[in-house]
């Protein structure tokens, strides 16, 4: 029986967003799931960590999509590119609850809300979206 688990403490300014994409909510499984945990401070990103889940047989660290944000400051061009590499690197499969197209795009826009998600706005260069909570028009 586990009794604790210890984890280090993250560095100031670190922030960390999950975003699951299901059918029926949260108990279901995941069409896409995207983490993005990262410091930014000043507009500069560091220790970025992107994990893909239903993507692949097992989550996936989206390293080059990492590498992309890692110490540089953020602005809509660097997400898109980022996005676009986790798209690349994520190896969905087609089932019942999507093909494995419709899976890449979502991998896509996930990962660019993900990553919206730990930049605080004032930090972005130029910002045009943002999250849509569920039952927000």
């Amino acid at each position: 029986m586990v009794g604790e688990i210890q984890a280090p403490s993250m560095p100031p300014h670190t922030r960390g967003v999950y975003l699951k994409h299901s059918i029926r909510g949260a108990a279901d499984l995941a069409i896409v799931g995207v983490a993005v945990i990262a410091t930014s401070n000043g507009g500069c990103c560091r220790n970025v960590r992107i994990v893909l889940g239903a993507v692949a047989p097992t989550p996936m660290r989206a390293r080059n999509a990492e590498e992309a944000l890692e110490g540089k400051e953020i602005d809509d061009a660097l997400i898109e590119k980022a996005a676009q590499a986790a798209a690349d690197e994520s190896r969905p499969i087609t089932d019942v609850r999507g093909s494995a197209d419709y899976r890449k795009e979502m991998v896509k826009v996930f990962t660019r809300w993900a990553i919206r998600g730990v930049i605080p706005k004032e930090e972005t260069v130029n910002e045009t979206t943002h999250i849509i909570q569920r039952g927000e028009k």
